[in-house]
């Protein structure tokens, strides 16, 4: 059986570059709801604009993993790591109903 997994990025950024990486994620968030095994996803800022959270649900490991091949995909990630001074990635898998 197939379980969802979420993909969580954290990004670190100056409070005036908030905005710009917000609206980055944005339009790569529009390109990924297109692709096979797409769930959902949310955007998260924290108060002081310095951190911004995507996590992202798809289907199963292997409908995620596909993403990762996509070009559209790949240079918008990128682009959002480039924009952040820090990063954090991490897959969670379902455990638990």
């Amino acid at each position: 059986m197939k379980y969802p997994i979420i993909s969580m990025h954290i990004f670190t950024v100056e409070p005036a570059d908030f905005e710009k990486l917000v609206q980055r994620a944005t339009e790569t968030l529009r390109v990924s709801a297109t692709l096979p095994g797409f769930v959902s996803v949310n955007i998260f800022g924290n108060a002081p604009h310095t951190k911004v959270l995507l996590a992202s649900e798809w289907q199963s490991e292997h409908a995620w993993s596909r993403t990762q091949w996509n070009e559209l995909i790949g240079k918008a990630v990128t682009d959002l790591v480039e924009l952040s001074q820090d990063h954090e990635f991490e897959l969670y898998s379902h455990i638990a109903p």
